[in-house]
């Protein structure tokens, strides 16, 4: 069952007895294809493998296009760890100029019985969505990673994002044999998410391709559906496509961002073998780099 986040603002107007219509959820058109953005490609690094991929994976999920607002936001999310209110997928508040301002739930892609929220204070009470930006480009632009509390993911990680419609990630093996050997449970990061913005509105004001879309890959259905990844000491390059062609009605991208989910630490409710544990282990590959250095 999804749990309700309220962003703060609303939550305090709801305690005073006050409505505020200023404060919206995003809205979508519900003209997204889940089939928009594909992983076609997961090959083992080490010990070097195949692809294996028999038939394209789509999304498990999509929101879109989404016209109000006609931009996303939150991409600078600081410390960049999950928390509640930081970063557009942890339910940041936009920062409407003018009009409205929206949020969009941080449970919004968790509908799985597996997935989870994450509690980063410790009190007991889940309630930080646990989403991570790893980094976004501008199209013709290189792409840019996120630190996280400012640790620098571009050791670990190698993203690409080319606008010929085509994508991938990569992770260093040897974040994988720290983190394994060291710490021995990470946490597993078990969906990936695609945010990409269309052209802005055009010179008349029509939002017709201003639009941006949401594409998530949320690796436990993903299991339930029959993937299987094996864990141990083996590392992944995942490649995929998305639809260049089409999905901003033909037109061209502005730019996208890519986030991870974050869960909390759980034996329990990892499956065996699970996915996406690789970036955990990225980033605990991080904290062992900066404890060497230090």
């Amino acid at each position: 069952m999804k749990k309700i986040i309220f962003p703060t603002a609303f939550l305090a107007l709801i305690a005073n007895g006050i409505s505020y219509a200023g404060l919206m959820e995003v809205v979508s058109n519900g003209n997204c294809s889940v089939s928009s953005v594909q992983i076609t490609n997961i090959t083992a690094i080490a010990p070097a493998g195949s692809n294996m991929v028999t038939k394209p994976i789509d999304a498990t999920s999509c929101v879109g296009y989404i016209t109000s607002p006609d931009n996303d936001w939150g991409n600078g999310p600081n410390p960049n760890i999950g928390a509640l209110y930081d970063g557009l997928l942890n339910e940041q508040e936009s920062k409407a100029k003018r009009g409205d301002s929206y949020f969009l739930p941080g449970d919004t892609f968790l509908t799985n019985p597996n997935d989870s929220m994450v509690d980063l204070n410790g009190n007991g009470d889940a309630t930080d969505p646990g989403w991570i930006r790893l980094g976004g480009m501008e199209a013709g632009k290189a792409f840019e990673y996120n630190p996280v509390n400012g640790y620098d993911l571009e050791e670990v990680l190698d993203i690409s994002f080319n606008l010929n419609g085509t994508w991938s990630l990569a992770v260093d093996p040897l974040a994988i044999e720290f983190a394994t050997l060291a710490l021995g449970r990470p946490s597993i990061f078990d969906h990936l998410v695609f945010v990409m913005k269309g052209p802005n509105t055009n010179s008349n004001g029509v939002n017709q391709w201003g639009e941006w879309v949401i594409h998530d890959f949320n690796f436990y259905d993903l299991i339930d559906d029959g993937l299987s990844i094996s864990l141990g000491d083996t590392a992944y390059a995942f490649g995929g496509t998305w639809d260049a062609s089409n999905i901003f009605d033909r037109h061209d991208m502005s730019h996208v961002s890519i986030w991870a989910h974050d869960p909390p630490t759980a034996a329990s409710a990892v499956p065996e073998p699970s996915t996406l544990a690789i970036f955990a282990m990225g980033f605990i590959g991080l904290l062992l780099r900066k404890i060497n250095k230090n």
